[in-house]
């Protein structure tokens, strides 16, 4: 049994046969019929909203009266979207995402979640996962829990359970790469999947070594590291667990520039062994003895080869979820500085900009690599090179690296059986680039898009003048632009 105080019903409209809760008293609600009793009120709020939202964007668009529907009764479902929220692995939260706008505008059903971070999330002190799996990636594993919620619960709100689509921006876009391959995510748990500016093949989506990062954290708090981390790793989460929360915040365990130190890692369970074979396998099963460790196809940023993806162009796949992905023009200009931004930077910062992160990202050929992307990204027909200039190529040069090509790269896996074998149960990939730039944004000195900046949009903050931590002041044309957006991620969202 639940209890619940759900107060009085004074000053209050009613929505037909809605049982609203006697005045000033308390009910003893089963927890089903407590479901049953808030779906049925959220129902016509949400239709009563929609009446004022609708006049507020000056949309067309008729409502019949509200009708409560219980969920044993026929009703009209909705599709649904989950966001996975991201900016860092370490911190950030679901809750300032308000999905009612793009909820109310494209008739659909937003769920926003939260999911464990950073120590809590994804401390991982397991030498030997393909020996001795153990589940460490408790992040993603709250996201399935969600994802399970949704699928039980989300008809009584109205939506459909077999309309779900995931939808994620920078890790959260990545925790949802990672799940589309996931085994302990059961077929039908979600059905489609939208990543904005992230994916499992970024550099700093995967974290290749966490085993060292759980060490240096207990060493920090007075934990003994056993001397057979092998057989014993799981006497450090035991001594971290007596560990007061403050302390384990408090301790530095930063990882390499560009590179994450607790986020995904395999852990044998939610993440396999091998993951970026696996997530080659996955998709073209035929390649298991191809795609092997050192050699074959370099879907790992750590590992050189000299097969392309091109090779595999005619192979089999296996993937189950329809998938639009996108990027903005700007992606990695939010790690530099403002005086990079404002002034520009010379030829030497560029390089150890560039050096950083080929060092930390790469394990083999680090000067080749750092040549080659240093005479790409350099206009050579300008006999001098502006200061400007050279801050817009090393932007260039870090946003294709940590996001445009890993992304691509993703297209490319899940899209080639479609290109050699196309029909009608095919899944469809889309791709975009967003790359308008807010006239009232935090970068008026660049054109372009920062990552992130593409959100307010995705959520309709135009529509309402802006809400939460989104700006305000949007333009008539920034009005449009958001509808424009909602329409296609709806329309995506619906039928593919």
């Amino acid at each position: 049994m639940s209890v619940r105080n759900v107060g009085t019903t004074s000053n209050t409209t009613r929505c037909h046969s809605v049982r609203y809760p006697p005045s000033a008293g308390w009910m003893v609600l089963t927890f089903g019929e407590y479901l049953r009793y808030l779906s049925n009120v959220l129902y016509c709020s949400t239709v009563i909203r929609n009446e004022l939202h609708y006049s507020t964007v000056r949309r067309t668009h008729s409502h019949g009266a509200c009708v409560p529907v219980g969920p044993t009764e026929a009703m009209q479902r909705y599709p649904v979207l989950v966001y996975v929220h991201g900016e860092s692995y370490e911190w950030n939260s679901g809750n300032p995402y308000d999905g009612s706008v793009l909820a109310s505008y494209a008739d659909l059903v937003v769920v926003t979640i939260n999911y464990r971070l950073g120590i809590l999330g994804f401390l991982n002190a397991n030498l030997a996962p393909h020996l001795k799996a153990r589940v460490a990636n408790y992040g993603l594993m709250d996201q399935i829990a969600a994802l399970h919620w949704v699928q039980q619960n989300v008809a009584l709100f109205g939506g459909d359970p077999g309309n779900v689509t995931l939808f994620g921006h920078g890790t959260g876009a990545a925790c949802i790469n990672f799940l589309m391959t996931s085994p302990t995510v059961m077929p039908g748990l979600f059905h489609r999947a939208i990543l904005l500016s992230g994916s499992a093949l970024s550099s700093w989506a995967l974290v290749e070594d966490p085993v060292s990062f759980a060490v240096r954290l207990a060493r920090q708090v007075n934990c003994s590291i056993p001397e057979d981390l092998y057989r014993d790793h799981e006497n450090i989460v035991d001594c971290l667990r007596d560990v007061p929360l403050e302390d384990l915040l408090r301790a530095d365990v930063s990882a390499p520039t560009y590179l994450s130190s607790f986020g995904p890692s395999v852990d044998g369970v939610v993440i396999k062994t091998d993951f970026q074979k696996e997530l080659l396998t996955y998709f073209h099963p035929d390649l298991q003895g191809y795609a092997g460790s050192g050699g074959g196809v370099n879907t790992n940023m750590k590992r050189s080869g000299d097969a392309t993806l091109a090779a595999i162009a005619n192979s089999a796949g296996g993937n189950r979820y329809d998938l639009l992905f996108g990027v903005v023009t700007s992606e990695a200009l939010w790690r530099f500085s403002a005086s990079d931004i404002q002034a520009g930077f010379e030829g030497e910062r560029r390089d150890k900009i560039i050096r950083t992160y080929v060092r930390n990202a790469y394990t083999y050929h680090l000067s080749e690599i750092f040549f080659t992307v240093v005479n790409e990204y350099t206009d050579w027909e300008r006999t001098v090179q502006h200061p400007i200039n050279t801050r817009d190529a090393t932007v260039a040069a870090l946003s294709d690296a940590e996001f445009v090509a890993p992304l691509v790269q993703t297209g490319d896996l899940l899209s080639y059986k479609v290109l050699s074998n196309p029909g009608p149960d095919a899944t469809k990939s889309y791709f975009y680039v967003f790359d308008y730039q807010t006239k009232d944004g935090d970068y008026p000195q660049r054109m372009g898009t920062v990552h992130g900046e593409e959100l307010p949009y995705v959520f309709g903050a135009p529509l309402v003048d802006g809400f939460n931590h989104f700006p305000r002041n949007y333009t008539k044309s920034e009005v449009g632009l958001s509808e424009a957006v909602i329409v296609y991620f709806s329309n995506f969202a619906r039928t593919g």
